[in-house]
């Protein structure tokens, strides 16, 4: 499971934006806020992964699943998941403007 640790506080909503941004127009970003569990669902075509955000008082850590049974979820395991994560600290890493 690809992981992204961002040292700020980063809301569902904008973590979704920036996703769209940087993975462009081809990528369905769906952002799940509510109760205990942030999520953002992402989507290419026949590629799924989900992506978990926990939050603690200094940093937002960003767990990212490839979604799919048996073989898709392979590649999307080592696919979707690891272009998402990617995008994410490029997008949100510590060049980023608060």
């Amino acid at each position: 499971m690809p992981t992204a640790t961002i040292s700020r506080a980063i809301t569902t909503q904008e973590a979704a934006e920036a996703l769209r941004q940087q993975l462009g127009s081809g990528y369905k970003i769906t952002p799940h806020s509510g109760g205990s569990q942030d999520k953002l669902a992402v989507s290419h075509g026949a590629a799924f992964a989900s992506v978990r955000l926990t939050h603690d008082e200094n940093a937002t850590t960003f767990r990212v699943h490839g979604r799919g049974v048996l073989v898709g979820l392979i590649v999307n395991e080592l696919g979707i998941a690891r272009t998402v994560t990617a995008a994410i600290k490029e997008a949100l890493g510590p060049d980023h403007p608060s």
